[in-house]
């Protein structure tokens, strides 16, 4: 039996944390066409669209559609949560229940007001990612995609991340909240925390608080999965397990 293995048969509950290994950045910095598009969109001052460039292009990846499908198996029978920086929703392809997944950095399935008007978050409607791909696709013209409007104001729609000129967090607030009183009942029960991919981009959602976490509670141990930053803290000594690889392989391989 291996220490991951170990580890969650003894525990209670378990809180996966998936990190920006899972974001697929790396892959695309290498790939000549999603370069090409960045770049005509941003000649066509369509900038606000290329949130979207990445969804299109890791959708269909093979490695990540096993490594969160591994991911939805391997908490199937547990009492999880699971929060990940990652804003592409690919998560969803993992079979994991909605309420028991919050994404603070926002998710480019939803559309806010560029002005910040609250209640302005919605779902991307259907007909508008269609002609995104007719775009990609070489269908259509940045120059022709119709921008979604505000319904409030009537300004400018983008992706509801925090990337956003002014990030409406209102877009996760209800997840985060079942998230954070989820964690209040593991106090004094035995958790395993598995943290999938997370780097330094995004440390004080995921790695910093994660450790703090495990600090807190005695009966807490860590998985830390990551190609380079997979080091436990000396404080944490003996109470879990660093693995030197990519998160993504890592969970396409178990």
């Amino acid at each position: 039996m291996s220490e991951l293995e170990r580890i969650l048969s003894e525990a209670d509950m378990v809180l996966a944390g998936v990190g920006e290994e899972f974001d697929g950045m790396e892959l695309l910095r290498t790939n000549e066409e999603y370069g090409r598009l960045c770049r005509s969109a941003a000649e066509a001052g369509a900038q606000w669209a290329v949130p979207y460039l990445h969804r299109y292009f890791l959708k269909d990846d093979p490695r990540v559609k096993k490594a969160y499908h591994n991911l939805g198996a391997l908490l199937e029978h547990k009492n999880y949560f699971v929060i990940t920086t990652c804003m592409d929703d690919l998560i969803e392809e993992a079979g994991l229940k909605p309420e028991r997944i919050t994404a603070p950095c926002g998710s480019f399935d939803r559309l806010q007001c560029s002005a910040g008007c609250e209640g302005s978050i919605v779902p991307g409607e259907a007909a508008f990612y269609a002609e995104l791909d007719e775009v990609l696709e070489g269908r259509k013209t940045w120059q022709e995609l119709d921008r979604p409007k505000c319904g409030i104001c009537g300004g400018d729609m983008e992706c509801n991340t925090l990337y956003a000129e002014k990030y409406l967090e209102e877009g996760y607030a209800e997840s985060f909240e079942r998230y954070r009183k989820w964690l209040q009942g593991t106090l004094n029960h035995r958790l395993c925390v598995l943290e999938l991919g997370a780097g330094m981009l995004f440390a004080n959602v995921l790695r910093f608080r994660l450790e703090k976490i495990v600090s807190l509670n005695q009966k807490a141990e860590l998985i830390r999965v990551h190609s380079h930053l997979y080091q436990l803290p000396a404080e944490l000594a003996g109470r879990g397990k660093g693995i030197s690889q990519n998160a993504v392989d890592f969970m396409a391989e178990i």
